[in-house]
């Protein structure tokens, strides 16, 4: 399987290298997958890739099943979605419903951490089964995978100074000023075509965003409601400004191959489940502490 993998990685000249590490039925694989620029987070403009297609034969459930190992590609720097714990094992909402999915499945989890723009293509040439990485569908990425039903319903705000929550009142109020966001994200896009006036000072991860307006070189940030409520918790004056940032993308959803049924109704049979049971907001609610005890923005 690995060595079909690493074919199909070649043919999208992205480079290959895995370091295997995690608990019982977790493997983390570091995976390094170049494919023009490196971001995590929500969602990308950037990350629809043309990929060699992959064979959905390989990856419908029963081909899951008879492998014995549910491969899922993600990028680890996306609090409290996913991210690494101090022992270097991936947790968080995305890695909890994967390891139930897994579990599910009756087999072992792999779990492909990658730059965040090399999810979509990963899923698309069949080196992943699964993407789970805080993932909206957006109507680009329509194109290159499948989605599931939403399993995290979200939204969009700034980031400002605290005190200035109410000086923005509408996205005019904001021409001449710079607002930072992370590169290849649904932000990137929202910022670029909503706030025409404005100059984008695009990083490569949030974290780096926060930090500029922290810094005070920047007079907000574009980011998801969630993760910018971590932030104010764990930094102080920033607040959330009471803009309203339209945005259509408002979830996250898991990816599969196109074409992908068998896998795409396993997913959001088990995703009504976790709902229904409760599980997702009991793992979100774990993730958010956990981010809060080890100090992650």
């Amino acid at each position: 399987m690995m060595k079909k993998v690493a074919a199909i990685l070649a043919a999208l000249t992205m480079a290959f290298s895995l370091v295997a590490c995690g608990g019982e039925s977790t493997v983390n694989s570091d995976v390094s997958m170049e494919t023009g620029s490196t971001s995590a987070g929500s969602a990308s403009a950037a990350d629809s890739t043309s990929a060699v297609e992959g064979n959905v034969a390989e990856h419908t459930v029963e081909a899951i099943q008879e492998r014995g190992k549910l491969i899922v590609a993600t990028e680890s720097q996306y609090a409290p979605f996913e991210f690494k714990d101090v022992e270097g094992n991936i947790v968080g909402l995305d890695p909890s419903i994967m390891q139930a999915l897994a579990d599910d499945l009756g087999v072992e989890l792999e779990i492909m951490d990658i730059a965040f723009d090399g999810v979509v293509p990963a899923v698309q040439s069949g080196a992943a089964d699964i993407a789970l990485a805080g993932l909206s569908a957006t109507e680009e990425r329509k194109q290159s995978i499948d989605f599931s039903d939403l399993y995290f319903e979200g939204g969009q705000v700034l980031l400002v100074p605290a005190g200035q929550e109410e000086t923005y009142t509408q996205i005019s109020d904001l021409d001449g000023k710079t607002i930072a966001t992370q590169k290849g994200t649904v932000q990137q896009t929202l910022l670029e075509e909503q706030f025409p006036n404005v100059t984008a000072n695009l990083l490569p991860q949030f974290p780096a965003a926060v930090m500029e307006l922290v810094a005070g070189n920047c007079e907000a940030v574009l980011i998801d409601k969630v993760s910018a409520e971590q932030y104010v918790k764990n930094y102080e004056g920033i607040g959330i400004s009471t803009l309203v940032i339209e945005s259509d993308e408002s979830g996250f959803c898991a990816g599969v191959m196109k074409g992908n049924t068998s896998l795409q109704e396993f997913i959001n049979e088990k995703i009504a489940e976790y709902e229904e049971s409760g599980k997702i907001s009991e793992w979100y609610v774990e993730a958010m502490e956990k981010t809060s005890e080890l100090g992650i923005e």
